[in-house]
């Protein structure tokens, strides 16, 4: 008898998510449907977003598309909102409407990591700089760029030294790779820049433990201490950043450091759909056992840095916990794709046990710390190690030879200081729309506050069990969407152009801000919304011209 094949869902596309679906699709690819949905469509290799953001390499070379990387997992780029575990069901947006879909499971893997918390400290979600993603590099980039370009020219020298200082928050194995290359950007690209010295650069590293790289021996932290502060870094330990402004980061003994920049390495957090998935966090993560399963939950199963994974007990007898680190995220893929395999088989699942080879740490300026297989390595030799480590853990041997010839083109070539454009995030938006079109279904959801400019829109509510449907009409200087925008629901009508229209579209997250950041506002629209709107609650279907917009 022919068994069917059983559907993972795995959400994410990390070193996790990634891993998890390759060795799925390694071990029993005739037995599962294998899909994999993450809110882009690459796989980004985050040990290298540091030398994206330094220019060592570009930016399309340092990640792998997942259905490249993937072959034979089915991938989904959408936005997961969801998911009813007692039915099974994954509840996720999709397309350029984003309407809701629903999607079954057999087995579901969550494997979508953490977030940057810049909400612990006041300012710095404000004001901070990350390094989790191709966008944060691309961001660091820009800025720094954009520092030395005004600090070239400004004749002001308080200006000037807000500019050329940068400071750093978090002396972990990201806080110094992204320091080091940092310092050497800048070193690299002065030569471009007349008018500033690398003296008149200071480059800051804080760390609130008493010293930088805590996971490696003293000596190799030591070692490192040495090598950056050698090349003018200045390392402040035993202190945090407790407070940033516009123009100013304060530590938490009070000290005040003129700088505009400030890149964040620490904070990390649950992302709001872990948050929101009715499970017990434990430490802001998903608590599962020792096969990585979550508890009370059939056939769900967690992996990466959104899973709490308990560990053998250490000498003291204190449990420990996976790190958040590729080499474990790699592993846990291994093991959780093989207990999925044995659940189907009704096999012995197996306990996640590693044993990690070692850890290496560029510093920037071809140095770099390693501990390998119980041996501790520097300078140089460490940094050739680390390279070739990183191009043998690149997905697809078209990704490790575009990195490959960066790392060799860097060492021949300038720096290039172009300064690659990125989307403002304008808050507002200009559509046209000809007469006749649809521009939203029922049950889409709306992307943002409609306010018509020229021509008119016509909105239509089917009224269930009464002759007429609602009907609203918008002219020029009519708004639509604050209803549904407000209650955060799906639009229930259709929205369609009556005449060639040009509306102004105020983005959906920027509307909610400002509504709620300005109660007038925030009241206009419900008080909109009830004179509109409640007349075809209380039956009888009326057509509304909303002159008060």
């Amino acid at each position: 008898m022919k068994i069917s094949k059983q559907r993972v869902v795995i959400i994410g596309g990390g070193f996790a998510g990634a891993f998890t679906a390759k060795y799925l699709r390694r071990y029993a690819a005739h037995d599962f449907e294998i899909e994999l949905i993450n809110t882009t469509n690459y796989f980004v290799f985050q040990p290298l977003l540091p030398e994206v953001a330094s220019g060592t390499i570009s930016a399309p070379d340092a990640v792998t598309p997942l259905r490249y990387m993937l072959p034979g997992v089915k991938f989904r780029m959408a936005e997961v909102t969801g998911v009813d575990l007692d039915a099974g069901k994954i509840r996720l947006l999709q397309g350029t409407r984003r309407f809701p879909q629903t999607l079954e499971y057999d087995h579901m893997v969550i494997a979508v990591g953490q977030k940057t918390n810049l909400s612990l400290s006041p300012g710095f979600l404000e004001h901070s700089l990350c390094m989790r993603n191709l966008a944060d590099a691309h961001e660091l980039r820009n800025h720094v760029i954009q520092c030395l370009e005004h600090a070239d020219v400004t004749k002001d020298p308080d200006v000037r030294r807000r500019l050329l200082t940068f400071a750093v928050a978090g002396g972990g194995f990201s806080g110094v790779e992204t320091t080091g290359e940092l310092a050497e950007m800048l070193r690299r690209t002065l030569k471009f820049y007349p008018n500033i010295n690398y003296e008149d650069i200071r480059v800051i590293l804080v760390q609130r433990e008493e010293r930088i790289l805590p996971e490696l021996s003293p000596q190799l932290a030591q070692y490192a201490a040495k090598k950056l502060r050698k090349r003018r870094i200045e390392i402040t330990c035993n202190k945090s950043i407790a407070s940033a402004t516009a123009t100013d980061v304060y530590l938490d003994d009070g000290t005040r450091i003129e700088t505009g920049t400030l890149v964040t390495t620490v904070g990390n957090g649950p992302r709001t759909f872990s948050k929101n998935l009715g499970l017990e966090l434990q430490r802001g993560k998903i608590a599962v056992d020792q096969f990585l399963r979550v508890p009370s939950c059939k056939n769900v199963w967690c992996v990466g840095d959104a899973a709490l994974i308990p560990l053998a007990p250490n000498d003291s007898g204190e449990t420990r916990y996976a790190p958040p680190t590729a080499q474990y995220a790699v592993r846990e893929a291994r093991v959780v794709a093989k207990n999925i395999v044995a659940s189907r088989e009704s096999k012995r699942l197996q306990s996640f046990a590693y044993q990690p080879k070692g850890s290496l740490v560029s510093l920037g300026n071809y140095k770099a710390v390693a501990e390998l297989f119980g041996f501790r390595l520097s300078g140089v030799l460490a940094w050739v190690m680390w390279r070739g480590l990183y191009i043998g853990m690149l997905p697809g041997f078209s990704t490790r030879l575009r990195v490959a010839l960066n790392w060799l083109f860097d060492y021949f070539l300038p720096r290039s200081i172009v300064q690659i454009a990125n989307n403002p995030g304008v808050a507002t938006t200009y559509r046209r729309y000809a007469k006749g079109d649809v521009i939203c279904r029922p049950g889409q959801i709306i992307d943002g506050l409609y306010t018509v400019i020229s021509g008119g829109m016509e909105s239509r509510i089917p009224n269930i069990g009464k002759e007429e449907d609602f009907v609203r009409v918008f002219g020029p200087g009519d708004h639509w969407g604050e209803r549904s925008l407000a209650d955060e629901t799906a639009a229930k009508g259709t929205l369609t152009a009556t005449e060639d229209t040009r509306v102004l579209i105020l983005q959906r997250s920027d509307f909610q801000n400002l509504s709620a950041a300005f109660p007038p506002l925030s009241e206009y629209f419900r008080k909109i919304s009830d004179k509109i709107y409640a007349p075809s609650l209380r039956g009888g279907a009326e057509k509304h011209t909303d002159e008060s917009s």
